[in-house]
């Protein structure tokens, strides 16, 4: 693995704010536009799309290969590409888009190092493996209780340096209340740092009571979604007690990280 030294720079823009999210969206219109004009210009009539890289968090050359068959096709017949989980690297842990993309952050922006004792809640995701092999002691999966209105993490106050939790915090019917737990426990200098179906035009989260309720013996904490995530996400950790907390936009044609507006939430304590 490479040394601490030599993590490639994240390639992202920050937010605090939907304010600043659309100012850069003023500014920066042309190069978007060319950014998607490239994208769909990939896109084959293929079953397969190969692209050469480089896999960030290897730090190696790499070709990253998309199976198509599953993206939508409108009716004009073109594939609206699924790029969170395509571009597969041909590393040893086959790391699409998305997960290439979280270990690479935690790298290079949470301070992912040999003796981080990390904290990977939700369900099983393909980078869980790099991170654990990255990082030192490593809980895996807590169970997220409820109790009337609030929620208890079963894990200790301070326990682990890094949080990471992909696609699930839209799952979590009591989601402020779980934004605190994992503040407590973070140790100070901690960071969470999450990805979720994000709406990037919307400033308030919209919670949907029709879909707190599982329909299929789920774990409650995890069944959903019962919310569509706005701007005040990063509110609601702030508010949790998170002294820092930031939406980071990246893309990278280099390093396979496609699609419009792919963010990663981070916050620090």
């Amino acid at each position: 693995m490479a040394a601490p030294s030599a993590y490639p720079k994240f390639p992202a823009t920050s937010f605090i704010s939907q304010a600043e999210f659309a100012a850069y969206r003023r500014a920066d219109q042309d190069r978007l536009d060319a950014r998607y004009s490239y994208e769909m210009a990939l896109v084959p009539q293929q079953e397969t799309l190969t692209l050469a890289g480089t896999c960030a968090p290897c730090l190696r050359r790499a070709r990253f290969t998309s199976d198509t068959r599953g993206w939508d096709r409108p009716a004009e017949g073109r594939r609206t590409p699924a790029w969170d989980e395509a571009l597969v690297c041909d590393c040893a842990d086959a790391l699409g888009k998305r997960a290439r993309a979280v270990v690479h952050f935690a790298q290079a922006l949470a301070s992912l190092r040999p003796w981080t004792r990390l904290l990977l809640f939700g369900p099983p995701d393909p980078s869980h493996r790099r991170l654990a092999a990255l990082a030192g002691e490593t809980l895996i999966r807590p169970t997220l209780r409820a109790d009337g209105d609030s929620v208890r993490l079963d894990a200790a106050d301070g326990v682990c340096h890094l949080a990471v939790a992909i696609e699930c915090l839209h799952r979590i019917p009591l989601l402020a209340a779980a934004l605190s737990e994992f503040r407590r426990v973070l140790a100070r200098g901690g960071s969470f740092v999450a990805t979720l179906p994000f709406r990037y035009g919307a400033l308030a989260t919209i919670t949907r009571p029709d879909l707190l309720k599982p329909s299929a013996p789920l774990p409650p904490m995890l069944h959903g979604p019962a919310h569509e995530i706005g701007w005040d996400v990063l509110e609601m950790l702030r508010r949790a007690g998170f002294a820092d907390a930031k939406l980071h936009c990246y893309w990278s044609a280099e390093l396979g990280y496609l699609g419009p507006f792919s963010m990663i939430l981070h916050a620090s304590v």
